[in-house]
């Protein structure tokens, strides 16, 4: 299998980070910070980056060895695969939420009389392909859809400039609250955080060493993506109606006023978060197949592939009844978990820190 260039991670990178926030998330954080989610857009990328370089110092000391395999040399073995099992079974549910909102989403506005199992059963079963294939065709898939899913989205307000109510601006930037803004940068950081698992994946970059300015172009990419889609529907909606809108991103392509052509453009976010949502599902349902055939010492994913997926589908069906319980996973408590999860590899670098040799006194033998 060959390397992944960077050129490959600063795609599906900003895929993966401004697909997923713009189409679910953005409400929620507009529930928060109101005006000052635009803020907190930015204050959460740059920490979410920062997660991200802990993990790049741990990973660039061992760059060809495995995080699985040479984790149990750090904190020992009876700590370290208790925690990446833990870390599988997160990959595996975070992988079912997304799948759960995908299928909400459309069974909601367009397929009303489909099973649920149905759309779930479908969509894993791609997955599952692209997962068996190889972490380098799920890489690959994000950059065969890149531009036209940039294109896609950044045309969105470009058309629906005119419904913009440009007196509301002012608050942009004079209506703070600080515990509002840190709350939000919070919650931004940690779907930023994500980034972090590079840990797991970084035997197959390539040019290792320049990752972190892939991710950095990533990062940054999706700010701008995200704020040149925001900013509109804020001005449009107010932070009020876009807080309580389950897709808000939908809502907006709706205001487009071009004639028939151009009217309706509801398939544009379809085309865009499926293939968006199957490369970010199938890269969280890969670390976990990965982690599980590292920890019993297989020398190929495939085996656990099938029944991870059907976990994958199982939780989706049953974790919650409806969308609103699902929504309930972003309050607080699922936020400081997903920080706490995105930071051990901040654990495990101190930890190899203090036992590193230059650390150690130089008198003892």
């Amino acid at each position: 299998m060959g390397k992944i260039t960077q050129l490959q991670i600063y795609m599906l990178f900003s895929l993966y980070l401004f697909t997923t926030i713009l189409g679910f998330r953005i409400g929620s954080i507009v529930k928060i910070a109101s005006y000052s989610t635009w803020l907190c857009i930015l204050i959460g990328g740059f920490l979410g980056w920062a997660l991200a370089y802990v993990s790049y110092r741990l990973a660039i000391k061992r760059p060809a060895e495995h995080f699985v395999l040479y984790g149990r040399h750090i904190v020992g073995k009876w700590l370290h695969y208790p925690i990446v099992l833990a870390m599988a079974l997160f990959f595996v549910f975070t992988a079912a939420v997304l799948l759960r909102e995908l299928q909400d989403f459309l069974i909601q506005i367009y397929l009303l009389t489909t099973p649920s199992w149905a759309v779930s059963a479908l969509f894993a079963f791609c997955v599952a392909c692209a997962v068996r294939s190889g972490i380098g065709v799920i890489f690959r898939s994000a950059q065969g859809v890149f531009f036209m899913s940039i294109a896609g989205i950044i045309i969105v307000p470009l058309f629906v400039h005119n419904e913009v109510d440009l007196n509301m601006a002012v608050a942009l930037w004079n209506h703070f609250n600080a515990p509002s803004l840190w709350d939000g940068s919070l919650f931004v950081a940690s779907l930023y955080g994500e980034t972090a698992f590079i840990l797991f994946l970084f035997p197959y970059f390539a040019r290792q060493r320049k990752t972190m300015h892939s991710l950095a172009a990533a990062v940054l990419t999706s700010v701008i993506i995200i704020l040149s889609n925001f900013i509109p529907a804020l001005l449009i909606f107010g932070p009020d109606l876009l807080g309580n809108l389950t897709y808000p991103e939908l809502e907006l392509i709706r205001y487009i006023r071009l004639g028939a052509f151009l009217e309706n453009l509801d398939p544009l976010i379809i085309v865009l978060w499926l293939v968006s949502l199957f490369v970010k599902i199938s890269l969280f349902l890969f670390l976990a197949v990965n982690t599980l055939a590292q920890t019993f010492s297989l020398t190929d994913h495939k085996p656990f592939t099938l029944s991870m997926t059907a976990l994958m589908v199982g939780f989706s069906l049953y974790m919650a009844e409806t969308t609103m319980d699902i929504a309930q996973l972003g309050k607080k408590g699922m936020i400081a978990f997903l920080l706490i999860v995105e930071m051990i590899p901040l654990f495990y670098l101190a930890v190899d820190l203090i036992r590193s040799p230059r650390h150690r006194n130089p008198h003892q033998t």
